[in-house]
């Protein structure tokens, strides 16, 4: 190795850079015509300077303040020092590193001040026709990372290749402590992407309210399922529905329907009972919208109101097709005046806790048979129903649980309650082969036969299918999944809120000529008479929009955060060290056809 080659010691201060541009543009004057000639011949002689630095194998690297830092074959310069180039004894020309010279000079060794002719070349592209050839690829990449750690926007990694030995060593250990934090951050950036969190966004679908708002279908359905005029009129019957309509599924194995009391109601089906022997629907008095009858609007026609057969009886739809359109407050306001008739309540039913109506708020396209839950109101009160709209909007897998592949089945519009509803009818009818009441909407379901069963079939076999199912449903121990059922990705609700107050004596002394036969005194009125108000508290629509809390932009925010806190890192910086990889990797795989010399 030349003996002149070595290590820098220290990158030159910025200041004594500063006064050598400055001493380099006061010298510029210093040139004479006998310098001028004394150029010219070394321009003759040689090429240029660039030409003098390859052919000694010199190869620099400028960072920052203009300073030449050597990264491969290099020389250590002293304001004193001279190195020889060409040793021609009749006129020697060196390169000089002068101690007032900013860039690389050139000089006659029999001058006292150096000749500032030409600057100095760009000895960044100066190329060593030697140190390519004779390294190996691997110190060849190390030597362009070196390069590459002074040239990128990530500060802190320089100062691992440049500088005392303990700064070096400092660096490189904040360097470590930091990637190491980076990739723990990262890796908790990571886990939380891909969890999808999730959160809720509320927010009113038009702030200055529509004109008019969508009313629900209201759901009456009596606590009494059949009536005891009906039970009364067909002998024996009377005891076999206790048994069918408690679903004690002890007492049902005990019934023997070759006994000829029984034996006649062994065919009928349970909605046939419903039918033939439900509650009358003229026991919904009354339905008035603002002032006019419900029977006299001319948005529902001859379809106000429609029987629903279901599990808890006959329950009757007002407003089934969801045509009727109302105000806020009492420009809006339905009234409904419904009668318990508690003279026809069953045996059965008089054994229950309550009697009145159970009263659901709901989308038209959904079914009180598939809804969980009600609003029991009881007689003798006066029940005022403020609603409000609330649509949800819930996200499908991988993010959400709602499931956007079916939009209705045979309950009507799917949700959650609607599709467990099928599952159970399902599960029926694998078993017995029928199902209690049939769904309201089976051509959803086409692959699916619903037969009703017989009040025979449902004492020997549904009963006790039914309750397994249950049990089985509700059974919290369970690992498998029984029904495959989620929430809808778009749902319709109608938040009601209620209060009740009693139903005045004059109110009911009123009322007494409008009773059904077998009522007369205003006992009967506050006995029998339910009546509902249903307003709704302002035209708008709620929504409430599920959505994701942790998505692309806050993984991004954060990866960028803790590059720029950790490393200094930007998105430029990626950019260079993507263009540094390809670099690298290209230098490492043409070094395989590129022979070494040796």
């Amino acid at each position: 190795m030349d003996p002149d080659s070595q290590s820098l010691d220290r990158p030159r201060d910025t200041r004594e850079h500063h006064q050598d541009v400055i001493n380099y543009r006061n010298r510029r004057q210093y040139s004479t015509d006998s310098e001028t000639a004394t150029d010219n011949t070394h321009r003759n002689t040689n090429t240029d300077i660039g030409s003098l630095l390859s052919d000694r194998e010199s190869k620099f690297s400028t960072f920052g303040y203009g300073q030449s830092y050597p990264y491969s074959q290099h020389y250590t310069y002293k304001p004193t020092e001279t190195l020889e180039l060409f040793p021609d004894p009749d006129a020697p020309e060196k390169i000089v590193r002068h101690k007032n010279c900013c860039c690389t000079c050139k000089c006659r060794e029999d001058k006292a001040e150096p000749v500032y002719n030409q600057p100095a070349p760009d000895v960044r592209s100066v190329q060593s026709p030697e140190s390519d050839k004779n390294k190996d690829k691997f110190t060849i990449i190390y030597d362009q990372w070196v390069e590459w750690s002074g040239d990128t926007s990530m500060h802190g990694i320089k100062y691992i290749f440049h500088g005392s030995k303990i700064s070096k060593i400092l660096f490189l250990i904040f360097m470590l402590v930091f990637v190491g934090k980076l990739g723990w951050q990262l890796m908790e950036s990571v886990k939380s992407y891909n969890s999808f969190p999730t959160g809720s966004k509320i927010q009113i679908a038009d702030p200055e309210g529509p004109p008019t708002v969508t009313f629900p279908t209201i759901s009456l359905c009596s606590h009494n399922h059949v009536t005891q005029s009906y039970l009364d009129k067909n002998p024996g019957l009377d005891e076999l529905w206790q048994v069918i309509d408690s679903w004690d599924e002890k007492r049902a194995r005990e019934i023997d329907f070759a006994e000829s009391r029984w034996s006649k109601y062994s065919n009928y089906t349970y909605t046939q009972v419903l039918l033939d022997g439900g509650p009358d629907i003229n026991n919904v008095m009354q339905c008035e919208h603002f002032v006019n009858e419900c029977y006299e609007n001319e948005v529902f026609g001859d379809s106000w109101l429609v029987r629903d057969l279901t599990l808890a009886g006959n329950c009757y739809r007002i407003n089934p097709e969801g045509l009727l359109k109302g105000k806020g407050g009492d420009y809006g306001k339905l009234s409904l005046k419904l009668f318990a008739d508690l003279n026809e309540y069953s045996t059965t039913n008089k054994e229950q806790p309550q009697v009145g109506f159970a009263v659901q708020f709901h989308d038209h396209e959904q079914y009180s048979s598939a809804m969980p839950t009600s609003f029991w109101m009881s007689p003798g009160l006066i029940y005022k129903a403020d609603l409000s709209l609330l649509r949800e909007k819930r996200l499908p897998p991988p993010a959400g649980r709602c499931n956007d592949t079916i939009e209705y089945n045979s309950y009507g519009r799917h949700e959650e309650n609607s599709c467990l509803a099928e599952c159970r009818d399902d599960d029926l009818i694998a078993k017995c082969g029928c199902v209690l009441v049939p769904p309201p909407m089976p051509q959803n379901n086409p692959s699916v036969e619903y037969k009703n069963c017989t009040l025979q079939q449902w004492a020997t076999c549904g009963i006790s299918a039914w309750r397994d199912f249950y049990n089985r449903y509700v059974n919290s121990t369970r690992t498998d999944k029984m029904c495959h059922c989620y929430p809808a990705c778009k749902e319709t609700f109608f938040k009601a809120s209620l209060s009740s107050s009693i139903l005045s004596g004059f109110y009911a002394q009123n009322h007494v000529a409008k009773l059904p036969a077998g009522y007369g005194t205003v006992e009967d009125v506050t006995s029998n008479l339910v009546v509902i108000d249903v307003y709704f508290a302002n035209t708008q629509e709620t929504e409430i929009i599920e959505i994701i809390s942790y998505g692309w932009g806050n993984f991004l925010g954060d990866v960028g955060g803790v590059l720029g806190l950790f490393l200094g890192a930007s998105a430029f910086t990626l950019i260079e060290f993507a263009i540094f990889i390809v670099t690298c990797v290209w230098t490492f795989i043409s070094s395989f056809w590129r022979p070494i010399e040796k």
